[in-house]
C-alpha cells in the first residue's frame, strides 16, 4: 500500500506551497571538482559493460574489418595513377581496350571492397547500438530501483532538480562511452597505427619528413586535455543547477504566481543560464584554438609530403614508386590525423560520461538511512495494535523532534494527535510508516519491532492519506487500483459503492475511465480525496493514517468526505493528524503534543473537563466557527 508513498511525500512539501528557492544548508549534493582520469571509476564503468562483452566484441570485430577495408582505399588510388601515368611508356604494348579492362578490374575490386565496407558499417552500428542502449536501458532501471529504495531524508535534502538529472543528463552523457567508447579506443588506435605503417610502406622518406610533428601532437593534446576536462566540470555543474532552478519554479508555479514572483525568478534563472552560457562559450573558445592547431599541423604534415614527395620523383629518388605513392602518402596522413581529431573529441565525451557516472555511481552508493536489516522477517496478518515505547527522534540526531513519546493504540481504535504546527505530530506519522527510525525506543506494531520487519510487509499493511494527496496521470480507474493492481472493475465499483465515493465517480466526464491530469489537475480537491480514499479501502489497510487530509477542502465538501471517512475507518486502527477538531472528536483517544511531547491525552470530553491545552483549542475553534 505505501510502495509510492516517498514520492508522494516528497511532492507533499512543494504541494503546500514552498518556494522554489531551498535553504542552503540542504545543497548537500555539490558537484565534484575536476580530477584527471580515475582508473577506478573507468572500470567500474566497463563492469558495467562487461555482461555484453560478446556483442561489443562482436560490433568491434566487424567495425575493425569495415576499417580496413575503407583504408585500402589508397592503396587503389595508388595503384591507378600509377598505372595511367606510367601507360604511355611503360605499357605501351597494351591495347586501349586492355587499359580499359585493367583501370575497370581495379575499379571494380575497390567497388566491391567498398560495398563491404559500408555493409559492415550498417552492421556495426546496429550491433553496438544495440549493446549501448541496453546499457543504457539497466542503468537507467538500476537508479529507478535505487530512488525507490532510499529513505525520506533524502528526499528532504535533496533538490528535486538534482535527482531528474542524475534519471536524464547524467545517464544521457554515458550514452555515446556506453555505445562508441571501446570501439573509439581500438578503432582510432589501429587506424592511426594501420596509417603510419602504411606511410613507411609506401615511403620511410616521407615518413620520417612528418613523424617529428608526433611530440607536438601530443604536448597539444596534453594541454587541451587538462584545461578542457576542468571547464567540462564547470559547465556540467552549471546546466544542473539550471535544471534545478527550472524543476523547482515549474513545480512551485502556484506559489510563484500568488507571490507575484515571476520577475525575480526570472532574473535568478537568467543569470544562471547566463552563467551556463559563459561556461560552454569559454569551452568553445578552447575547441576553437584546439582544433584549428590540429588541422594545421594537419596542414603542415600535407605540405611537407606533396613538397618533399615532389622533390623526391624529380631527383628520382623514389625507386619503383610513382606519383601513386605520394598520393597515397598524402592520404594516409589523412588517416593519421583524424584519429587524433577523433580522440580530442571522444576525451570530451569521456570527461562528461566520467562526470555523469560519478554522480551516478554516488547515488547509487548512497545508503537508505531506513533500509531492511539483514534479520529483517516478514510481519504476519497484524490486527494493527501501535506502540511507542519511549521514542525519541529528530531529522537532525542534535534536535529532536520528539522527546520520550509513549503511547498504545489497540486494535480498531482511532487515535488523533492535536498540536501546534512543528510539534511533532507528521513526524509520529512517518515513525508508523518508518519513513524515518527513532534515535532511541521502539515503535511496535503487534508486539513486533518495525526495524526488525522488512518494509514490503509492513506497508502492505498500512495506508495514508495526505493534506494533498498525489494522483497519478491516467485514469481514476486506474488511480484507485494503483496500490491493488489485481483489481477488476467490479472489485472498485465494489469499493467505491461500499465508502460512498461511486455515486461522485459517475457524476464525471466518463466515470471512472475520466483522465484525472498530471497530479490530478482535471479533479476537484474533494474528488481527489475520494479517489484516495477509495484506493486506501481497496488496498484494506489494518492501520491508517490522515495527515491534514481535509484540511486543504471546504466545509461543504468535507461533510462529503467525512462520511466515506466513516466507513474507511471503520475496524481499522486509525491516526489522525488534523487542525479542524470537528474531524477528531469521535476519536477513542487524542494525543495532544507540544514541543514533542505528548502533555495531555484522553477522550473529547475528558480532555475538555480536563480544561488544559486541548479545551483552549477547542474552545478558539467554537468561537472561530461561529
Amino acid at each position: 500500500m505505501l510502495s509510492a508513498l516517498k514520492m508522494r511525500s516528497a511532492q507533499r512539501a512543494m504541494a503546500q506551497g514552498q518556494l522554489a528557492v531551498a535553504p542552503p544548508e540542504l545543497e548537500n549534493d555539490e558537484e565534484q571538482k575536476y580530477r584527471p582520469i580515475e582508473w577506478s571509476l573507468v572500470r567500474r564503468m566497463l563492469q558495467i559493460l562487461r555482461p555484453y562483452k560478446k556483442q561489443y566484441m562482436l560490433g568491434i570485430g566487424i567495425g575493425l574489418v569495415h576499417v580496413l577495408c575503407d583504408m585500402s582505399g589508397p592503396r587503389f588510388i595508388e595503384r591507378i595513377i600509377d598505372f595511367c601515368t606510367s601507360y604511355s611508356s611503360h605499357l605501351a604494348g597494351l591495347s586501349e581496350h586492355k587499359a580499359i579492362v585493367h583501370l575497370a578490374g581495379i575499379m571494380g575490386l575497390w567497388a566491391l571492397v567498398f560495398s563491404c565496407s559500408v555493409v559492415l558499417q550498417r552492421i556495426c552500428i546496429i550491433v553496438m547500438t544495440r549493446a549501448g542502449e541496453t546499457v543504457q536501458f539497466g542503468i537507467r532501471q538500476r537508479l529507478f530501483d535505487h530512488l525507490q529504495e532510499l529513505s525520506m531524508s533524502y528526499y528532504d535534502k535533496t533538490k528535486l532538480g538534482r535527482i531528474i538529472s542524475r534519471m536524464t543528463s547524467d545517464i544521457n552523457s554515458l550514452r555515446e562511452v556506453n555505445v562508441w567508447g571501446i570501439w573509439q579506443i581500438i578503432a582510432n588506435g589501429m587506424i592511426m597505427v594501420v596509417a603510419a605503417s602504411m606511410l613507411v610502406y609506401t615511403s620511410p622518406r616521407l615518413f620520417l619528413s612528418v613523424v617529428w610533428l608526433g611530440p607536438v601532437l601530443y604536448f597539444a593534446n596534453r594541454t587541451y586535455i587538462k584545461t578542457a576536462g576542468t571547464m567540462q566540470q564547470v559547465a556540467r555543474e552549471g546546466w544542473t543547477r539550471v535544471s534545478t532552478n527550472l524543476a523547482e519554479n515549474i513545480t512551485g508555479m502556484r506559489v510563484v504566481t500568488a507571490f507575484h514572483r515571476q520577475d525575480p525568478n526570472l532574473a535568478v534563472f537568467n543569470r544562471l543560464q547566463y552563467d551556463n552560457t559563459l561556461n560552454n562559450l569559454r569551452i568553445a573558445r578552447i575547441n576553437g584554438l584546439y582544433q584549428p592547431l590540429l588541422q594545421t599541423i594537419g596542414f603542415i604534415g600535407k605540405a611537407i609530403i606533396l613538397l618533399y614527395g615532389g622533390y623526391l620523383i624529380a631527383s628520382d629518388q623514389l625507386v619503383g614508386k610513382g606519383v601513386g605513392s605520394i598520393v597515397a602518402a598524402y592520404l594516409y596522413w589523412d588517416w593519421f590525423m583524424q584519429p587524433i581529431l577523433n580522440l580530442g573529441n571522444f576525451y570530451n565525451q569521456l570527461m562528461q560520461a566520467m562526470a555523469g557516472a560519478e554522480r551516478v555511481f554516488n547515488l547509487l552508493e548512497t545508503k537508505p538511512d531506513v533500509q531492511d536489516l539483514p534479520e529483517a522477517k516478514p510481519l504476519p496478518r497484524i490486527v494493527g495494535e501501535v506502540t511507542f515505547e519511549n521514542v525519541t527522534f529528530g531529522y537532525n540526531p542534535d534536535r529532536p523532534v520528539l522527546h520520550d513519546v509513549n503511547f498504545t493504540a489497540r486494535p480498531g481504535q482511532t487515535f488523533a494527535l492535536v498540536g501546534a504546527t512543528g510539534s511533532g505530530k507528521s513526524s509520529t506519522i512517518s515513525l508508523i510508516a518508518r519513513f524515518y527510525q527513532p534515535q532511541k525506543g521502539r515503535v511496535l506494531v503487534d508486539g513486533h519491532d518495525i526495524r526488525f520487519v522488512t518494509g514490503e510487509s509492513l506497508h502492505r499493511q498500512m495506508g495514508l492519506v495526505l493534506q494533498v494527496n498525489y494522483l497519478f496521470t491516467g485514469t481514476v480507474l486506474e488511480n484507485i487500483r494503483y496500490a491493488t493492481p489485481s483489481a477488476t472493475l467490479e472489485d472498485v465499483i465494489s469499493a467505491a459503492k461500499a465508502i460512498g465515493s461511486h455515486d461522485s465517480i459517475m457524476q464525471l466526464q466518463n466515470g471512472y475511465h475520466t483522465e484525472v491530469g498530471e497530479r490530478g489537475a482535471n479533479m476537484s480537491l474533494g474528488q481527489r480525496q475520494l479517489i484516495c480514499f477509495t484506493r486506501a479501502f481497496l488496498a484494506d489497510p489494518r492501520i491508517f493514517m490522515l495527515d491534514e487530509a481535509t484540511s486543504a477542502v471546504d466545509t461543504a465538501t468535507e461533510m462529503l468526505v467525512q462520511e466515506s471517512l466513516e466507513k474507511l475507518l471503520a475496524g481499522r486502527t486509525t491516526f489522525i493528524v488534523a487542525h479542524r477538531l470537528s474531524t477528531i472528536m469521535k476519536a477513542d483517544c487524542i494525543l495532544v503534543v507540544d514541543k514533542g511531547r505528548i502533555v495531555e491525552r484522553g477522550t473529547h470530553h475528558e480532555l475538555l473537563d480536563l480544561g488544559g491545552k486541548y479545551a483552549h483549542l477547542y474552545e478558539q475553534f467554537v468561537q472561530h466557527a461561529a
